[in-house]
């Protein structure tokens, strides 16, 4: 089932090493409609371009589950970022999807190495802190296999 569809921050993968689409979500478990209308409204509120504050000294491995229809069962290690437009993000999907259903993200932040629990050990990296540009993409996550999920804007 993945993840459904959403809206991402993307960033250059020059910025991070993985083998997903490199990424700040912002929402997920939508339908494919609502999302696009989601992804219109934010890119013309805010446009397409924003930067992300990136912790790389303190690399975190996230919970499992962590949004809450969240049932995939996979372990990641990332980064926490921060960013002026957060709760800007958040107002704007509580009003414009208050009739849909989506998962927001409680914070800014992107996983560097996702693992299905029991199949192996994450490995979180320490780097220096980083500022990332970032371009918001709709996006398709609906593989259970994060190799697969693409932005289709």
């Amino acid at each position: 089932m993945g993840y459904k569809y959403g809206v991402w921050l993307v960033y250059d993968p020059k910025e991070f090493e993985t083998t997903h689409v490199g990424h700040f979500t912002i929402t997920c478990y939508m339908e494919k409609e609502d999302a696009y209308e989601l992804y219109k409204v934010l890119k013309q509120e805010y446009g397409d371009m924003h930067y992300i504050d990136v912790d790389c000294n303190r690399p975190i491995i996230f919970e499992k589950n962590m949004y809450e229809d969240d049932d995939n069962n996979m372990n990641s290690w990332g980064y926490v970022g921060k960013s002026t437009r957060w709760d800007f993000f958040k107002n704007t999907v509580e009003t414009h999807s208050s009739n849909t259903n989506y998962n927001f993200s409680p914070y800014p932040h992107t996983s560097i190495e996702y693992v299905i629990i029991g199949k192996k050990k994450l490995h979180p990296i320490q780097q220096i802190n980083k500022c990332v540009l970032c371009k918001m993409e709709l996006v398709d996550i609906s593989s259970d296999d994060p190799t697969e999920w693409k932005v289709i804007t």
